[in-house]
């Protein structure tokens, strides 16, 4: 039982290798299988019954039924080498010792026991890719031992390197696919967090002052018409800024790629923080804003999360305390920018503790980008202190 015509398996085509084949083998794919099992069932008998026996080996013998049945059936396991990869390397190596036990050549088999193996390991378990390593060799070197026909020292050391070079090949291949699913798992849920916190941010950022403001219209609706009409304005103005943004995250989300023309609405930054502080301002709250006269050239993922920190704080200010007013203070640094926001408190009785999603969010942006976060109680208020760089750590 010898190997020394076989060829390891060459290494699966690399995922970057898209269009028109992987398409086809989309396709051909659950039926290649079945041809291989069809044509390499053929092909083994062909070498089985057309092999100079005399040349390779004198003490072969002349095929039998049983030898003919066993090549057939051996062959053809390669039909389920990927749905079952277990039991078509089982049948493969059961026909192999068979043959070679009743003293036939076993010709095409130890080539397709390679590829067998190399299955098992790249679609199998691993245990079970192991097991069929050891069971494959033990056999080998039982059969060395029975001095079958065409197995050799050199053919036998030859047949072990060759099937310790399937199982790492495929073992190699497998571990590579679990790496990129791998990958690709964690990807999906950066992008999940990334969409959750940015769907917070504008959803309760406008909910927040949209309540507000219905709050102020509701008790004075009778009393004092123009202003009633103010919050409802301020609603309007809220509802349609919340809507733009969510519409642009949504059609970003579903063609993955900005539209041409720069019909979406653009991605907020730190030069839109005046625009939210007057927002503020119109639901009711009087926010006091300390920013330097030029503000350094901040890359977009650092000006978002800026812009981000300086609305969850007013946010949080709206929603969970009695204060009248608020300050947001933004400084420059040698790195890039310090930001903080203050609500001199006190908390509003019927809020609940500030420990949700917004915070939770905000520590995970600014920690992206490298730079710090921390917040907590200030005597009676509370205060988000936040360090940014210029640009996200690489």
């Amino acid at each position: 039982m010898t190997a020394r015509s076989a060829q390891a398996p060459g290494p699966a085509p690399t995922p970057g290798r898209q269009g028109g084949w992987a398409e086809a083998s989309r396709r051909l794919g659950p039926h290649l299988d079945l041809v291989l099992g069809i044509a390499g069932a053929g092909s083994a008998l062909v070498s089985l019954l057309g092999a100079d026996r005399a040349a390779i080996d004198p003490r072969l013998q002349s095929p039998d039924l049983l030898a003919v049945l066993a090549t057939a059936a051996g062959a053809g396991a390669l039909a389920w080498r990927r749905t079952r990869p277990v039991t078509s390397y089982a049948v493969l190596l059961v026909a192999g010792v068979v043959v070679s036990v009743g003293g036939h050549y076993i010709g095409l088999l130890s080539v397709f026991l390679l590829l067998s193996l190399y299955s098992l390991a790249a679609h199998g378990r691993r245990r079970d890719a192991l097991v069929g390593l050891g069971v494959g060799v033990l056999c080998f070197l039982v059969l060395a031992l029975l001095n079958v026909p065409d197995l050799g020292t050199s053919d036998l050391l030859q047949s072990l390197a060759l099937l310790l070079a399937a199982w790492a090949l495929g073992d190699a291949i497998r571990s590579r696919r679990r790496q990129q699913r791998d990958q690709l798992e964690v990807a999906v849920a950066e992008e999940r967090l990334r969409i959750a916190r940015e769907l917070h941010d504008v959803v309760a950022h406008s909910m927040s002052l949209i309540a507000v403001q219905a709050g102020v219209g509701a008790h004075v609706i009778r009393t004092d018409v123009d202003a009633a009409q103010r919050s409802l304005e301020v609603i309007a103005d809220t509802s349609r800024q919340a809507l733009e943004q969510t519409r642009s995250m949504l059609g970003l989300l579903r063609e993955g790629t900005e539209a041409a023309g720069g019909s979406r609405t653009p991605t907020r930054s730190v030069g839109d923080v005046p625009a939210l502080i007057c927002d503020v301002r119109a639901a009711g709250l009087e926010v006091e804003l300390l920013v330097p006269p030029e503000l350094p050239e901040l890359e977009s993922v650092v000006s978002l999360t800026a812009y981000r920190i300086v609305q969850e704080g007013l946010t949080n200010v709206v929603k969970h305390s009695a204060a009248a007013t608020a300050t947001v203070t933004i400084d420059t640094t040698p790195r890039g920018l310090d930001i903080d926001v203050a609500d001199p408190g006190p908390q509003r009785t019927s809020s609940t503790v500030r420990s949700g999603h917004g915070l939770a969010g905000l520590g995970e942006r600014v920690a992206l980008v490298g730079g710090s976060f921390t917040h907590g109680g200030d005597g009676a208020g509370f205060r988000l202190h936040t360090t940014l760089p210029r640009g996200p750590r690489r």
